[in-house]
């Protein structure tokens, strides 16, 4: 079979990297995406092989090797995340506070419009919205925990040191800043999917949290008064779909790839599990 229409059959069949490994090997599994979609041709819509064909593509691979191992040894951990992040997801890099995030999919729109923070002297501070592999991590874990537990509340812990062990992260002070921020993006903003076009389309709008609390302290360094929100109560349209529509994640293999945004993106929305 030629590479151009493998690649085709690949695409219709929304693409499974466990069975590109399965059936190409490790190795072949990296280099046949960058043959497929160098062959191409220009006006085919762009696809998983795009990302298994780039930077990202050999870690990626790896990770799926590994949870394919995990899966025969009855060691995998199995997580799970709303479907509609596979059409279209988060930005990758940090955009400016207040600026919305727009991306339109083959299957889907999503805008993402950030929070605003009041403080106790009603000032107003406009947030970014969520961003790159730590706004990544949390969801899964939120998702996850959620449909595991059948609870839309999720305790997140007074210390961040539980939460960052649970993503399989290390401990520090800018990894802990980092995690506070995008917990609070997380919980302010708004999202809307859009699946259709303008003649015809179903559009869910939704805040992602619809409760939560926090303690804050003044950051020595910034001067900021630093929020760490320790619970939070999923919306219920937001529970109520990812209940619906559930996909299965390997966490495990999540945590391999966790500096890579592409790479979560990758595994945890089109790979089976």
């Amino acid at each position: 079979m030629k590479v151009g229409s493998e690649a085709r059959q690949w695409q219709s069949d929304l693409f499974s990297i466990h069975a590109l490994v399965e059936a190409k090997g490790s190795s072949e599994a990296v280099a046949y995406p960058q043959s497929a979609v160098a062959s191409r041709s220009p006006d085919t819509p762009s696809s998983l092989l795009d990302a298994v064909a780039g930077r990202a593509g050999r870690r990626i691979i790896d990770a799926a090797s590994a949870t394919i191992t995990r899966e025969i040894e009855g060691g995998g951990e199995i997580g799970c995340s709303y479907s509609a992040w596979c059409l279209a997801g988060l930005p990758h890099r940090e955009r400016p506070p207040g600026e919305d995030w727009l991306i339109r999919t083959d299957f889907a729109q999503l805008l993402v419009r950030p929070g605003i923070r009041v403080r106790d002297d009603d000032t107003r501070e406009t947030l970014a919205v969520p961003a790159g592999t730590l706004a990544r991590l949390l969801l899964i874990d939120w998702q996850s925990e959620a449909y595991e537990r059948r609870s839309r509340e999720i305790v997140l812990g007074k210390n961040p040191n539980a939460l960052l062990t649970r993503l399989g992260m290390s401990r520090g002070g800018p990894v802990t800043r980092k995690l506070a921020d995008q917990l609070e993006r997380l919980s302010t903003c708004t999202i809307d999917f859009r699946f259709g076009s303008d003649r015809a389309a179903v559009v869910v709008n939704e805040r992602l949290v619809e409760a939560f609390s926090y303690v804050g302290d003044e950051d020595p360094r910034t001067k900021r008064h630093a929020r760490w929100i320790d619970r939070i109560v999923l919306s219920e349209a937001f529970y109520r779909e990812l209940r619906r529509h559930p996909v299965l994640v390997d966490r495990a293999a999540i945590r391999d790839i966790q500096t890579s945004p592409r790479a979560i993106d990758t595994r945890s929305c089109w790979d089976p599990g």
